[in-house]
């Protein structure tokens, strides 16, 4: 390494600019005394080797052990007496099948991942990779040096700074000289003051480049390894029907996982440039921590000022909105899109007059969903879903009543349609009621709610319910569209299951959600457009019971202080594994046990992330995850204790949301223990069931409210 520092790249400083503790008498057989948070005890780079090669394959092995014996005992049963949830046996098999599906997925890709990790941990795959890189990049400066082009850059150039110096060199000269200065000192130097010294080893521009690179090609490898299992995960979510096959598309996966690599080789070297070079300095994961925790306190009492860029831009509807359930898929004219779903919420026209008098006739959707649609009344006495002219100049009618009806919205609830037969209908919801319930119920018990938003989920996924978000009196209610949405049981009659899904088409990137998919991966391009994708919709809406039980039981979140805890227990362990990225990244110990001479800080930072971090952080996992579930069950008692009548609308939402998610209601104590965040539905159900009994007795008359 002392050679490629001669050669122009910053090879890995010596041992005593990370500490007094000297790398290479390390490798001799000498300990270091590890850091408090990690136990004080002396360890030598060997034995902390095999330490933590045996708790990565122990964690590893504990997880896959769970994996498989869930996989050959899931039953997908609702505890007995409450079989009757599932809509037919079908659904049940259905959740088992999907349960099996994506624990089989998610199996193959940790195993692959185990085994790519393990490789370069036991062959020194971290610090071969980084020698090789250094060598690349000492190979390129003796290129440019040499180099034609680099002589000919200067000679065409050299007139044109020459002239431009002689003319400003009065005015320019002590910039310019100021200029070379910290030129001189920031690349081909140290990027340091004797202040920072005494903080930690200051590093070069051309280390902290290096470093960059070396973490971003890491980061596009893994990626690249994960892509084929996000989507297998996509086709899952498509088999099944949870994706919204109208909104997203598979048909070019190859492409989307190409240019998310560019896109991560473009934005991400700046980002670990900087990364790297707050690191760089003994006390920087302090400084990143903090940064973590004030960030945190900002957004948790500022939640209503951020909430359009957490995606909520829409506040809940104070009149009757209209809700579509059991239409098929209508071809449109439109090549962008050839199919669209009319079981979408359907929202006032908030400049009609006759909202302002509280009858409105025409609601339009405004979601993300392909193609706006306008339900109107029409002069003839019927109500017809037809396009938008921005989206179908022809404002072609895809569906109307089959009878003249009344101009209240409300007379919506009693049409018939055209298309779709029987089970097809459109539904009538009162925001202002729930609204005015839900701000009544936190009124009485001193629950501040900064404001009510309905979230567009639909577009992407049919399994988002609700959630809150925010500390002290100004939390924030999200509620998902699609707990209004729905064509199971009475809305609409049961989808036959969907022929298997083609070859592999597409993906997105790993970042938020891996559940997109569509249907029309097996066909020709210019067929594309002539098959009907699947409707996939497969969920039972919530009535307004349920969903003030939901509000009840987020908004106990807020009375109970839970979103407090959870900050607090978020900047407690996130200083645990600050901490050790930092250790990891400075210490002459965990460098001798990388196999490298001294700690090179990209390559501490890499083996944290892949290698130290996951069992860490999965051991930290299962004390939070506890925490999290124990919350759980205060805001279902909590939401119970209001009264018998919430505890039972919560009681079958829940239930609506197992079956709706295709979620195995009562799973093993061992797999809830390592992987869920939310008790499974059997045992909330039972936590209500024993509050309401021990509240309320035995007697089922008992209603409140």
């Amino acid at each position: 390494m002392a050679d490629l520092e001669k050669q122009g790249i910053s090879a890995a400083p010596s041992s005593g600019q990370y500490g007094s503790i000297d790398a290479k008498k390390l490798h001799n057989g000498a300990t270091e005394k590890l850091p408090l948070f990690l136990g004080q005890w002396d360890v030598s780079p060997e034995k902390l080797y095999r330490i933590g090669l045996t708790c990565y394959v122990a964690w590893f092995v504990i997880h896959r052990a769970a994996d498989i014996a869930y996989i050959l005992t899931v039953d997908a049963r609702f505890p007995e007496g409450l079989g009757h949830l599932y809509p037919s046996e079908a659904q049940r098999l259905e959740s088992v099948a999907y349960t099996r599906e994506v624990l089989l997925c998610g199996m193959i890709h940790r195993i692959l991942v185990f085994c790519v990790v393990l490789a370069l941990i036991i062959f020194q795959g971290f610090a071969r990779f980084d020698k090789a890189l250094r060598e690349f990049f000492a190979a390129v400066s003796t290129w440019w040096e040499t180099s034609r082009l680099r002589r000919s850059l200067s000679y065409c150039f050299s007139p044109l700074w020459r002239c431009f110096g002689n003319v400003s060199s009065p005015c320019l000269s002590r910039p310019n000289a100021w200029w070379g200065e910290l030129k001189d000192r920031a690349v081909n130097g140290r990027l340091a003051t004797d202040f920072c010294n005494r903080f930690g080893f200051p590093l070069s521009f051309r280390e902290l480049l290096l470093g960059s690179v070396y973490l971003t090609l890491l980061g596009v490898f893994f990626f690249a390894l994960s892509s084929p299992f996000i989507y297998w995960m996509q086709t899952i979510d498509l088999k099944f029907g949870f994706a919204n096959s109208l909104s997203v598309s598979t048909a070019n996966f190859k492409r989307n996982v190409i240019a998310s690599c560019f896109s991560m080789l473009i934005f991400n070297v700046p980002q670990k440039f900087v990364f790297l070079a707050v690191l760089q300095y003994r006390l920087g994961w302090v400084f990143m921590w903090v940064g973590l925790f004030v960030s945190i306190i900002y957004a948790q009492y500022n939640v209503a000022m951020i909430a359009p860029m957490l995606g909520m831009n829409m506040k809940f509807p104070t009149t009757n909105f209209a809700v579509g359930r059991g239409f098929p898929l209508v071809e449109t004219s439109n090549k962008k899109a050839p199919w669209i779903s009319l079981n979408r919420i359907y929202f006032p026209d908030k400049y009609s007059q006759a909202l302002l008098q509280g009858d409105p006739s025409t609601f339009y959707t405004n979601d993300k969903s392909k193609g706006q649609l306008a339900l109107a009344h029409r002069p003839d006495g019927h109500w017809s879903i037809s396009g938008t002219a921005w989206f179908d100049p022809t404002a072609a009618v895809y569906a109307e009543t089959a009878g003249a009806g009344s101009k209240a919205a409300d007379s919506l609830r009693e049409q018939s349609w055209s298309i779709g037969g029987d089970t097809t209908r459109m539904g009538v919801r009162s925001g202002k009621e729930l609204r005015d319930k839900l701000f009544g119920f936190a009124s009485e018990r001193r629950i501040g709610i900064g404001n009510i938003f309905m979230v567009d989920g639909s577009h992407k996924d049919a399994r988002a319910n609700a959630f809150v978000t925010g500390a002290g009196n100004h939390s924030i209610i999200g509620l998902y569209d699609t707990l209004f949405l729905g064509q199971r049981g009475s809305d609409a009659e049961e989808e036959p299951e969907e022929d298997k899904v083609g070859e592999l088409a597409e993906s997105k990137s790993l970042i938020q959600h891996a559940t997109e998919v569509v249907t029309d991966v097996d066909l020709e391009e210019e067929d594309q457009d002539k098959r009907p994708p699947r409707n996939s919709a497969p969920t039972e809406a919530m009535n307004d019971d349920e969903i003030v039980a939901i509000l009840a039981h987020e908004l106990a979140h807020s009375a109970l202080k839970h979103m407090e805890q959870g900050m607090t227990a978020q900047v407690a362990t996130s200083f645990v594994t600050f901490a050790t990225l930092g250790w990891m990244a400075h210490s002459p110990l965990a460098a001798a046990a990388l196999s490298l001479s001294a700690p090179v800080l990209h390559v501490g930072n890499c083996a944290y992330d892949h290698f130290v971090g996951p069992p860490l952080e999965g051991v930290i996992k299962l004390f939070t995850d506890g925490l999290t579930r124990h919350n759980e069950y205060e805001a279902d008692a909590y939401a119970a204790l209001i009264s018998e009548r919430y505890g039972t609308g919560l009681q079958t939402a829940l239930a609506k949301l197992s079956v709706n998610s295709n979620q195995d209601p009562d799973p093993p104590y061992f797999y809830e223990a390592l992987h869920a965040d939310h008790p499974p539905f059997a045992r909330r159900w039972a936590h209500i069931e024993k509050v309401k009994k021990k509240a309320y007795g035995d007697d089922k008359s008992k209603d409140e409210k």
